[in-house]
């Protein structure tokens, strides 16, 4: 047998490279996303309000027993209580009380207050202007005569003008009525003890 020569394909014969394909952009990697918070396990929920006790009907020996009705004060509220007055309280002020300087101003603005009246009475005679009247006045608060003006009594009398003593009573009764109401006089002192609702001083004729 004849052997037919083959044409031995040149091996060393390289292939033409390929063109390179440019690689494609990869795209940039995501940053990483932030861990979410782990979230905090929810709080504990409130302790659940104490259910009301329920009334005892009676009848169950478990059902608690009802509350009395009536104050809810206890026995021992009365012990803070006192009959002392309570410190924080300010203090009264002192009673007013009528000493013999007050009764003194007081005659004296009486005194002011009737001697027009007592100028206008006439003089009966020689000698009744020593005699001296103690008249007793009964006054409201607003200083007009409660009753008729008293005399109580007489100083100054003689022989000489005893004949005008009644006379002269009526002329002091006279002045005190012709000039009330009686003003100015200090109210605080109206209703104390010898206090100028009840009031006694002496009067004479000018001259």
């Amino acid at each position: 047998f004849g052997l037919r020569h083959r044409r031995p394909t040149p091996a060393a014969e390289k292939a033409a490279p390929a063109k390179p394909t440019p690689a494609r952009p990869q795209p940039a990697a995501a940053a990483p996303a932030k861990a979410a918070p782990a979230r905090q396990p929810a709080r504990a929920a409130a302790t659940p309000a104490r259910p009301s006790q329920a009334r005892g009907s009676g009848g169950s020996p478990t059902a608690t027993a009802a509350r009395p009705r009536g104050s809810r004060l206890g026995d021992d509220f009365l012990k803070g209580l006192s009959d002392r007055p309570s410190p924080s309280r300010a203090e009264a002020a002192p009673a007013a009380v009528m000493g013999a300087q007050a009764a003194a101003n007081i005659g004296s603005a009486i005194q002011r207050q009737i001697q027009p009246c007592a100028n206008r009475q006439v003089n009966p005679g020689p000698g009744a202007s020593r005699i001296r009247v103690t008249i007793n006045l009964k006054l409201n608060r607003d200083g007009s005569l409660a009753a008729r003006p008293r005399v109580v009594g007489h100083s100054g009398v003689d022989d000489e003008n005893n004949r005008y003593v009644d006379r002269v009573d009526d002329l002091a009764i006279a002045s005190f009525v012709g000039c009330a109401p009686l003003r100015g006089l200090p109210e605080e002192l109206y209703d104390v003890q010898n206090g100028w609702s009840n009031f006694t001083l002496r009067y004479k004729l000018p001259g």
